[in-house]
């Protein structure tokens, strides 16, 4: 399928997605076309981005909740962007939509008591393997995958759809004269997801995004004085709760027979941690490290397998967090390399509490902080060169979380009674 876009001046692009054979006989056309209908919305902000028009005219017929939907995205999905570039935030100033808002009639939809047809969005991380080890039954799926999304999908007893998704002319998105930047990858993931839930009859696509994900990266000050407003912006945003909130609510006014919730979205990543450290069998192959995938190709015999990089963000917090439940050979088998006796690793660790935090997808400065602490009253770590170096400043980074409290996350929906169960039960056993 096609998906097209364009400026006023400029070249037409048209993206590619090309789904892998349906599984099942259960086809929801209308669901589909509808699924369709919210990616076409969604996935233009990775051209929208080249140029940052203040205007975005949109040619299909819009509800009121997508509207919101894409507001929402065009701006909070793309503050990192801006920040980066330099721009304002918010970014469009006027949409222009078809017409007024057409009726939106949710479906009527009533919780089964029990989990049906799962499908889990796979990154081959700790959050979505979790997810997929709590969910037997799930299927997971991945958009443009390597071997090694294979790899550890089938070391947990799974076989991976594939999805390919080729970004038009990124010569031309990616000229020197264009923007470039961070775009809310997340939600476009989502939207092809519940394309293919509503293709193949699966009834829920469940996600692996946690607690730590609405917290913002840093503040922004916008505005002169004395009318200043802090501005939240968050390399996350579209793993978070207010993504998920809104774009709930748009898949259940169209979509009819697929719900879209994260199983882990009031889950601590400590709990995250503890129920990753029990699947030892599984620890050596899964990567959460995004450098670790840059510029693979995608699929293909010859692929070499990916490997922590094991100087990110990403690596830095699972190793830290990982450090609170296993033996420092364990986790130097795994990486390659003991991250918290290294000096050369002392700065990027201290930056998981910093502030300004990174522009990853890594937790909430109080779980870097906290286990640090943890770790330095552990006799098998508290010796460690980063352990040493770091332990009073990680305690005043608690300290100061601990007195700023925290802002409440958006609502979202409850969890299905029978995922709910699930996840408790699974935290319950560790």
């Amino acid at each position: 399928m096609e998906l097209r876009y364009r400026f006023d001046t400029g070249p037409e692009f048209r993206e590619t997605i090309q789904l892998s054979d349906a599984r099942d006989v259960h086809r929801n056309d209308d669901g589909f076309l509808a699924a369709a209908h919210l990616l076409l919305l969604i996935a233009g902000v990775s051209y929208y981005k080249s140029q940052a028009p203040s205007t975005v005219v949109v040619h299909v017929p819009t509800t009121s909740r997508q509207r919101r939907l894409v507001e929402a995205v065009f701006d909070h999905g793309l503050r990192e962007f801006a920040y980066a570039n330099d721009l304002p935030i918010p970014l469009v100033n006027e949409f222009v939509w078809q017409s007024e808002p057409v009726g939106g009639a949710p479906p009527a939809t009533s919780d089964p008591g029990s989990i049906g047809r799962p499908l889990v969005p796979f990154g081959a991380g700790k959050d979505s393997t979790i997810v997929l080890d709590v969910l037997p039954e799930a299927t997971p799926v991945t958009v443009n995958p390597t071997s090694t999304h294979d790899s550890v999908a089938a070391s947990l007893g799974h076989e991976l759809l594939h999805v390919r998704r080729e970004v038009d002319q990124l010569g031309e998105l990616t000229r020197p004269d264009r923007f470039n930047g961070h775009v809310p990858i997340t939600a476009i993931v989502s939207a092809i997801a519940v394309m293919v839930a509503a293709r193949d009859g699966y009834d829920a696509v469940v996600m692996a995004n946690e607690a730590a994900a609405s917290e913002p990266t840093l503040w922004i000050e916008t505005g002169g004085r004395p009318a200043t407003t802090a501005l939240a912006v968050n390399h996350q945003w579209s793993k978070g709760a207010e993504f998920e909130t809104l774009y709930a609510a748009a898949v259940a006014e169209t979509v009819a027979g697929v719900r879209y919730f994260s199983l882990l979205r009031a889950v601590a990543e400590t709990d995250i941690i503890r129920l990753l450290s029990r699947r030892t069998d599984v620890l050596p192959r899964l990567i959460s490290c995004n450098r670790a995938f840059v510029g693979r190709t995608a699929g293909g015999e010859s692929e070499a397998p990916q490997r922590w990089c094991g100087s990110c963000p990403k690596c830095l917090f699972t190793f830290l967090l990982l450090a609170t439940e296993l033996e420092p050979s364990a986790l130097s088998e795994i990486f390659g390399h003991d991250l918290l006796d290294d000096v050369d690793r002392i700065a990027g660790f201290a930056e998981l509490w910093a502030t300004e935090k990174p522009f990853e997808c890594v937790g909430e400065r109080a779980d870097a902080a906290g286990a640090l602490i943890r770790l330095a009253a552990d006799p098998r770590w508290h010796d460690h060169r980063v352990v040493r170096s770091l332990r009073d400043s990680a305690a005043a980074a608690l300290h100061d979380a601990s007195s700023a409290g925290s802002s409440a996350p958006a609502s979202v929906p409850p969890l299905p009674e029978a995922y709910r169960r699930r996840i408790l039960d699974a935290l319950a056993m560790v």
